[in-house]
């Protein structure tokens, strides 16, 4: 979280007494965390964002990160063991979410590190070729990337996690 406002007085005459120190916004988090409602990350950016706003009079404005990693669960002996995980991927799902204190929120959203690797079926040609070309074109090869990707959302109030649903890879 980054917060800005009214805080020159810390730096020009050592008043830290609009200063909400960085325990406290852990613990804010947390708490945020275990009173939620919120469905998606999204939701949750804004649910902290908002606590933050309501209960700082010092802050104007708020700028909250959050990624999320996927885990799944394992399969030990066959059946699904419920407090054993396993890291989904090394891609993150992330969110930047910014709001003034009388302003709507503007909710960027992505996917940081999504590696995909396309073992056939995969087309390079058309390309501009001159005297430095070496590459000869292929119609079937093997492709991989890692791929960081984000969107920002028009509307004031979408359905976060119907787009989540939406470009999930279980869809």
């Amino acid at each position: 979280m980054l917060l800005h406002g009214d805080f020159e007085t810390s730096f020009t005459e050592a008043d830290n007494s609009k200063i909400l120190p960085t325990d406290t916004m852990k613990n804010t988090v947390y708490y945020v965390a275990r009173e939620s409602k919120a469905a998606t990350i999204e939701e949750f950016a804004k649910e902290l964002g908002d606590y933050l706003l309501s209960n700082n009079p010092q802050v104007s404005k708020v700028s909250i990160e959050v990624a999320e990693k996927s885990w799944e669960r394992m399969s030990v002996d066959g059946s699904s063991e419920q407090t054993t995980f396993k890291l989904g991927g090394p891609e993150k799902q992330t969110v930047v979410a910014v709001r003034e204190k009388s302003g709507p929120w503007s909710i960027t959203s992505g996917i940081d590190g999504l590696t995909i690797l396309k073992t056939t079926k995969s087309a390079f040609t058309g390309y501009i070729k001159d005297k430095l070309t070496t590459l000869k074109p292929a119609t079937d090869r093997i492709f991989g990337t890692c791929a960081t990707v984000t969107w920002d959302y028009a509307s004031t109030a979408p359905d976060y996690a119907r787009f989540a649903r939406a470009s999930s890879p279980d869809c």
